[in-house]
This record gives structure tokens, C-alpha cells and sequence, in this order.
């Protein structure tokens, strides 16, 4: 019922269930894993509605808890160690035809490749890539703005020919748009110093 109050339409009842999941997590912070489990079986649900309330709850749990402002906890390492894992499962849902799904997926991605160092997150960037920009992911454009954050990320930290390499052949027109657009904007303001 806590994960379902997560994608409720009342924005008062969605408040009260991120309290009451951090509550439940603080309750076992001292071995977090147990609880993180929990949360992941809801990943397997018959229902799109729980599935992506799951995703999003994984999400919030990895930013309280390996987010810049997380105190030193044996939580804290738990979560860091797991994170890299957390995001090879969150990455399935990728393919999950239900648009809540994907969008709940996108929102983890986002946060994971935030907290994660450059080093773990190297091994994990194709399928990283993959899911973000792969033309057969169902509500990609409902989720376009999200994606190009994101894509901006990793490509600040790898490069546009990194992040080019690892993303599948025949979807990486986004990202050639991105380029071309950071091009643009790095003559115009060359241009406009040179002339101004």
C-alpha cells in the first residue's frame, strides 16, 4: 500500500507515503538491504502501476540515502554498493511496454547516473545508452526532456564519441542533434566575444 500512495493522484497522500517509505527505511537503516529487497519485488508486479511505483521508490531511497546530502551510515554504504546493481535492474523496465513504467525508469536513470562515480558507471554506460535511446522504447518521447538531461550527463563525463560508441547502431540521432546544437551555441558565443 506504501509503494501504491506513490502515484497517487492527491499530491498530500504521495507526500505522506515518501514519509512513511522513509520511515520504514530509517526503521531498518542499520541493514537496509532486507528492506531494499522488499521494495524490489515490487519491481516483479503484475501491474504497471506497482511496478513503476517501485522504480520511483527505489529512486527516492537511493537518493536519501547515497545522495550528497546522506550522512555516514552503514546505510549510506549499503545503498553506494548497490547501486550499480539497482540500475542493471531498473534498465529491463526499459522494455516494459506500460509508458508509467518507462517514465518511472527514466527517473531512477537519472538519479543513479547523478550519485554514481564515473568508474562504475563506465561498465554500465552501453546499456545505459541502450535504454535511453533505443527507438523501440515505448513512450520515449513523453520522456524526451528527461532523456537529454541525462544524455547531457553522461556525455559531459565520457565525451560525445564515448557515449555515440556505446549507444545502439541506428539510435543515435538524438544525441548527433545534441552535438550539432552544442556546436552551434560554442560558435555563437566565440562569434559574439570575437565581435561584441
Amino acid at each position: 500500500e506504501a509503494l501504491l500512495g506513490l502515484k497517487d493522484s492527491n499530491a498530500k497522500t504521495r507526500e505522506a507515503a515518501y514519509r512513511l517509505l522513509l520511515a520504514l527505511a530509517a526503521a531498518g537503516a542499520e541493514d537496509l538491504a532486507p528492506f531494499l529487497t522488499a521494495v524490489l519485488a515490487g519491481l516483479g508486479a503484475q501491474t504497471p502501476h506497482l511496478r513503476s511505483a517501485a522504480a520511483l521508490a527505489l529512486a527516492r531511497l537511493a537518493y536519501e540515502y547515497a545522495g550528497p546530502d546522506a550522512a555516514p551510515s552503514p546505510a549510506r554504504e549499503t545503498m553506494r554498493a548497490l547501486l550499480p546493481d539497482l540500475l542493471r535492474t531498473i534498465l529491463v523496465l526499459f522494455r516494459d511496454p506500460a509508458r508509467e513504467v518507462v517514465g518511472a525508469a527514466v527517473s531512477f536513470v537519472r538519479i543513479a547516473v547523478s550519485l554514481l562515480d564515473p568508474k562504475e558507471l563506465r561498465p554500465l554506460l552501453s546499456d545505459v545508452a541502450e535504454g535511453l535511446l533505443s527507438h523501440k522504447t515505448k513512450g520515449r518521447e513523453r520522456h524526451r526532456q528527461k532523456i537529454k538531461i541525462i544524455l547531457k550527463k553522461l556525455v559531459h563525463r565520457y565525451g560525445y564519441a564515448a557515449v555515440a560508441d556505446a549507444a545502439p547502431e541506428g539510435d543515435q540521432r538524438l544525441l548527433t542533434h545534441m552535438r550539432k546544437v552544442d556546436e552551434r551555441a560554442r560558435r555563437r558565443k566565440a562569434r559574439d566575444r570575437g565581435g561584441g
